[in-house]
């Protein structure tokens, strides 16, 4: 792979200064995922009137866009330059996001597709963007610099989104996402840099061929099972930790948000940390402890007998999801080819979104059927033994490829 990075925008050290493009890249994103959390409060409240129904509608259009669509979305990352489908695709998002802010009831839904739509296409490009233009030395670094803007959102957006749209209705709201947009449309269009691709096979196979790089490569097929799994754990822990505080630790509604807010501090703060400091370790060790480190942490939360007892296992694992994205990330870059990698990017996002979609149903069932935290812990635990074999597998297969 060659990369597009001059001489001026190249860290020096560990410590070194980000390229200029990866710095708006990070501001960028910051600004989007606050625009994503503040258009998902709008349209819960815009369709919360026609019943739970629409609402899970809402949320399984969205997901749903975002898994199926995969193949088509990385397909297109890895044929069109990154400034032309940033912008182009933003601008197309700001005029759906304007026009959601005129409709109600049924005629959200197509509204929210095409913005999944962009969605799916807009995650891969920037990821495959900056393992294009940062050396393979700083990649961990500069994905921890992004993670902790993008926790920073979204504990930020949770509550401005909140605030905004309690103070100025759910139009309003969806009107300056719409402007997060435009933001974002800009930034793409000033990258000093560029990622273009050099052509792929065209057809079916084209659309397959992320999935494919993930079943030759026993590193890669690995850490997906290992991402996944956590992934899915996450979607029993959303449906499941309301009920979790309130009944079995006897919480409120202010007691959980106080959890997930120290889930989102840590994970700002241990990005942030990230960022500056680069690990001794190599990223497949790196990996493997901090799949530990947050299925122990799943562990102690599904155990706790109290609320602070919680906040601080939310915090340990916190910690641990933000090493599962530092250091899973460049595994998955070193291990794939530059024109493969945007279909590689959306093939990884489809299977750990679906996994996570699919874990949601199957939480809903159980919480039927048994108290939260038997489930929760199980699913710690499931997240555990993932941790230690995946890992290890992941560890094994890599040394083996640079042996």
């Amino acid at each position: 792979m060659t990369s597009s990075v001059g001489a001026e925008d190249t860290a020096d050290s560990p410590r070194g200064k980000f390229p200029r493009d990866i710095r708006w890249l990070a501001v960028a994103r910051l600004v989007s995922e606050m625009g994503d959390e503040l258009a998902l409060i709008a349209l819960i409240f815009k369709l919360k009137d026609s019943g739970t129904t629409a609402v899970s509608m809402l949320l399984a259009v969205f997901a749903g866009t975002r898994i199926l669509l995969a193949p088509l979305a990385g397909s297109i990352v890895d044929r069109f330059p990154t400034r032309r489908l940033v912008t182009s695709v933003s601008c197309g998002q700001f005029m759906v996001a304007v026009l959601l802010s005129f409709m109600d009831g049924w005629s959200v839904y197509p509204l929210v597709f095409f913005l999944a739509v962009g969605g799916s296409i807009i995650g891969p490009t920037w990821l495959s963007f900056i393992a294009h233009v940062v050396p393979a030395e700083n990649l961990s670094r500069t994905y921890a610099c992004i993670q902790s803007y993008r926790s920073l959102a979204i504990v930020a957006g949770a509550g401005v989104g909140g605030f905004i749209v309690d103070r100025f209705g759910s139009d309003f709201a969806l009107l300056i996402d719409a402007g997060t947009f435009l933001f974002v449309a800009a930034v793409s269009a000033t990258l000093t840099r560029k990622r273009v691709p050099t052509g792929q096979p065209r057809g079916l196979s084209g659309f397959a061929r992320g999935f494919v790089v993930f079943a030759r490569s026993p590193v890669l097929l690995w850490s997906l099972i290992l991402l996944a799994s956590f992934n899915m754990s996450a979607g029993v822990g959303e449906v499941l930790s309301a009920f979790f505080v309130t009944d079995d630790l006897g919480g409120t509604a202010g007691d959980y948000g106080i959890i997930l807010g120290s889930l989102g501090a840590s994970m700002f703060v241990s990005g942030a940390v990230l960022s500056r400091y680069q690990p001794r370790l190599g990223d497949t060790t790196m990996l493997m402890m901090s799949a530990i480190v947050c299925a122990c942490g799943m562990t102690t939360y599904g155990i706790a007998p109290s609320i602070p007892l919680a906040v601080v296992a939310f915090t340990v694992t916190g910690i641990g999801l933000t090493g599962l994205h530092v250091f899973g990330t460049p595994v998955l870059v070193r291990h794939t080819n530059e024109e493969d990698r945007g279909r590689v990017f959306a093939a990884s996002s489809s299977v750990t979104m679906g996994g996570m979609f699919l874990a949601t149903g199957i939480a809903g069932v159980m919480g039927e059927l048994f108290r939260p935290r038997p489930i929760l812990v199980g699913a710690a635990l499931a997240c555990l033994l993932s941790a230690l074999i995946g890992g290890s597998q992941i560890r094994r297969y890599d040394k083996a490829r640079v042996g």
